[in-house]
């Protein structure tokens, strides 16, 4: 599926460096492919700003990145706090992990057996305390121009500030014939599928990313149907006539967009065609060139087959994959946190993540792909009547692995109760940062928009110290 801006695209307002700082200093941080080679044969690489230092700068050449929608419960994840009162501390225990001193939940315990490959950060934290705006912040690295509303479902707009995947797509696009952005499940919230912040926005619907959408709402299983049914009449037939070719492009898009160049249509569209057709994007879409005992080892549930997903598309040369943990709002825990957790949410996390990391690792890839899980917020430290945890974005905990990060440490503290970061507090502004520096982007450097209008690339500094 190609998920598509049916919309006239509009250009972002203009916005000043000072301005940029106020919104983003709290904060973070398909496509129709005719229009991305469009763009790609007609975009310049922008001016980046001095170079930064050396060292974790540009290490990784992908980066995964695991979004749990709703917000996973720092208290009951990779934050817990054991000697606080039973209403705060809950029902889990903490257990040790491979580095001494480093405890998280039982329920990890295959994460626990691999800490020094991972970095915990437990004082993220911002002020835009629900999931459409907080997704937009961790998704793009600044706040919604209406941060200020909660509970606003507004759906993704051209005027809107571009996602750290969309920024990456424009600026290390993929070298071989296979796309630069890809989103493995849809970002949905209540029902709405075109959810803020992991659309190019203002930089243009040619960044926007390649989408495999789940089926169903809550269920995390990708549709493939339409990826299947592309690759495999490319692979059987090659598709040489025109008409065949606007057969299978209309499966993937209801109309062309009008503002399209009609002169260069055929041109692009075969164009697009190629990279849909090439043998990179079947066999890295095909989860059975996977021997058994790998498939096996990530399990059958749909997160684990979407990690091996992951791991495929990096392989073959995707710079930014997306994966949305579960499907809608499966982490917002307002009622049974800890049977929801323990029962459904953290087992595959636990897997997949733990599996994915030795395998990138057993390749020699783990070094040059970053892997980043995390969402939009963490859980109130009070349980609640509904024995859940409510909103609570003010501090969070996130987990940064591989390409340009020193394994086996804990960044920053939260205070007794988990309730505000206690030491080295980190905005999204900054995580968003991190991500830009290790894949070689300096994040103090700029983006064109649409009408080649500079846009700062982060307001935030990278984390110094979890950088190998």
């Amino acid at each position: 599926m190609f998920s598509i801006l049916g919309r006239k695209v509009r250009l972002c307002d203009g916005i000043t460096r000072r301005e940029v700082m106020r919104i983003g200093g709290l904060g973070f941080t398909g496509l129709m492919c005719s229009d991305w080679l469009r763009a790609q044969a007609a975009a310049e690489l922008s001016t980046r700003a001095g170079a930064p230092a050396a060292g974790s700068f540009g290490k990784a050449k992908a980066c995964i990145l695991i979004y749990s929608y709703g917000g996973p419960s720092h208290l009951d994840t990779l934050d817990l706090k054991p000697e606080a009162p039973l209403e705060i501390r809950g029902e889990f225990q903490p257990i040790a992990t491979r580095v001494p001193g480093t405890s998280i939940c039982e329920h990890l315990p295959r994460l626990a057996a691999l800490a020094d490959r991972y970095a915990i950060i437990r004082s993220a934290g911002h002020r835009d305390n629900d999931h459409a705006i907080g997704a937009y912040l961790v998704l793009t690295g600044y706040s919604h121009p209406k941060n200020s509303v909660l509970g606003i479902e507004p759906p993704a707009s051209p005027q809107d500030l571009p996602s750290v995947g969309s920024v990456v797509s424009k600026l290390r696009a993929a070298q071989e014939a296979m796309f630069s952005y890809v989103t493995l499940g849809d970002l949905r919230h209540l029902g709405n599928h075109d959810s803020m912040g992991q659309n190019a926005g203002c930089l243009g619907k040619a960044y926007d990313p390649f989408t495999v959408p789940f089926k169903r709402p809550g269920n995390g299983e990708l549709d493939m149907s339409l990826v299947a049914s592309v690759l495999g009449e490319a692979d059987g037939a090659r598709l040489g006539r025109r008409r065949q070719f606007l057969d299978v492009i209309s499966r993937a898009a209801p109309a062309l967009d009008a503002t399209h160049n009609v002169r260069a249509i055929d041109n692009f569209s075969r164009k697009a065609f190629e990279l849909l057709s090439s043998k990179a994007s079947r066999d890295a879409f095909d989860l059975l060139q996977e021997p058994q005992p790998i498939r096996d080892a990530y399990g059958a549930d749909p997160f684990g087959k979407n990690c091996l997903l992951a791991r495929r598309l990096v392989e073959a040369g995707v710079p930014l994959v997306t994966l949305y943990s579960g499907g809608n709002r499966d982490w917002d825990t307002h009622n049974d946190n800890f049977r929801n957790l323990k029962n459904t949410l953290l087992p595959p996390t636990d897997r997949g993540v733990s599996v994915l990391l030795e395998d990138l690792e057993s390749r020699g890839l783990l070094d040059q792909t970053l892997v980043v899980w995390m969402g939009e917020m963490g859980r109130t430290p009070l349980i609640n009547k509904g024995a859940g945890r409510d909103h609570w974005s003010f501090c969070f905990s996130l987990l940064m692995a591989g390409g340009g990060i020193r394994g086996g440490q804990v960044y920053g503290t939260s205070d007794r109760g988990a309730s505000y970061p206690a030491q080295n507090p980190v905005s999204p502004a900054n995580i968003a940062a991190t991500i830009f520096h290790c894949l070689g982007i300096d994040s103090h450097g700029h983006v064109q928009d649409q009408a080649g209008r500079p846009l700062i690339i982060s307001a935030g500094e990278p984390i110094s110290a979890i950088l190998a």
